[in-house]
């Protein structure tokens, strides 16, 4: 059944996990959290601890999204000392499904999200959002420096394309042994290629391909609502995707954010005011057979708001909330 979550929660709080429970909801997702330690691999121990503290709160752990670069990057790179980089992502893998996280969100990008601005004020009223301007970041202007970029490393398409069927041969196994759904999330922003180093995940077409790769029932999409409206095209790319992959249960989870303009140049904005109609996206979610989670994304920083963004992630909330119960009260009608 399509349902909301609290997503990309970086910790486990008594604020965040309270503020979760008081709006009604009892899931959580979970994004690159900084009190789970991440030597090399996750740990049983060390994921069981972290587990136990958000059943303490009466929350479901749905699921942990981003891997550590650190823990892949030779394997996306094809460099030595990945297969000892695959082993130890196996055992993350086991040990998630060990303590019943039964969903990890990765993607396949080395040079992760970019942007040239991370607080652009082309929000609303001067609200900060995060910006991309292709020509920008080719003459050198981006707002990465928390990303860590590799720009010392060149790879093209076709290599990387071979070291994703190399690392998904090894670890789609284990995610089946373990119960575990691996959803892959679409490159941010998606253009083939950003300072010699390609990116895959750019359209539908390229998840197609991925799928046939992988033949199997424990991969889909971390479907980046917000990358697909960024794609050449616009939000028809959202509505293809839905189509294409929703009635086979290829959508995993959903990421609902919207942005205005797409790539070469584009910035994020509030929901209703990009590219997309929310109410149709999630109606025609809705209506594919979608039975995963929805979560709210990145979200515009506005004034008096914290670092993380909970008054805007409140509202976001709740905008997603009420589409979801109109969706589930109103009558059949024809999509779009």
């Amino acid at each position: 059944m399509m349902r909301l979550a609290y997503g990309q929660i970086r910790t486990v709080d008594r604020e965040t996990m309270m503020n979760a429970r008081q709006l009604g909801i009892d899931r959580v997702q979970f994004n690159l959290p900084y009190d789970l330690a991440a030597e090399k691999y996750w740990k049983y121990e060390d994921l069981l601890d972290f587990k136990a503290r958000c059943d303490a709160y009466g929350v479901t752990v749905e699921a942990i999204e981003n891997l550590p670069i650190p823990f892949y990057d030779k394997a996306m790179l094809g460099l030595p000392g990945r297969d000892e980089q695959i082993e130890n992502v196996c055992e993350s893998i086991r040990n998630l499904g060990r303590v019943g996280i039964p969903v990890l969100g990765y993607h396949f990008s080395p040079s992760f999200v970019w942007r040239t601005d991370n607080a652009a004020p082309l929000g609303r009223c001067g609200a900060k959002v995060q910006e991309f301007d292709l020509k920008k970041q080719q003459i050198g202007i981006d707002d990465m420096a928390d990303f860590g970029q590799r720009r010392d490393v060149k790879i093209d398409a076709d290599a990387l394309w071979e070291n994703f069927a190399y690392f998904m041969e090894r670890v789609i196994p284990v995610a089946e042994e373990y119960g575990v759904t691996m959803a892959l999330h679409p490159d941010d922003p998606p253009l083939k290629s950003l300072s010699g180093i390609a990116r895959l995940f750019i359209s539908t077409e390229s998840y197609k391909r991925a799928e046939e790769i992988v033949k199997s029932p424990n991969w889909g999409l971390l479907f980046c609502i917000g990358t697909f409206s960024q794609m050449a095209g616009g939000a028809k790319n959202i509505f293809d995707a839905i189509d294409e992959f929703g009635p086979r249960g290829r959508l995993i989870y959903a990421h609902m954010r919207d942005v205005q303009g797409t790539v070469p140049s584009f910035h994020e904005c509030f929901l209703g005011e990009g590219n997309f109609d929310p109410f149709e996206v999630m109606y025609a979610l809705k209506h594919s057979g979608f039975d995963g989670f929805i979560v709210s994304d990145h979200v515009p920083a506005i004034e008096g708001d914290t670092a993380w963004g909970h008054r805007a992630r409140y509202a976001d909330t709740g905008y997603l909330r009420g589409l979801m119960e109109a969706i589930e009260k109103m009558e059949p009608r024809k999509q779009r």
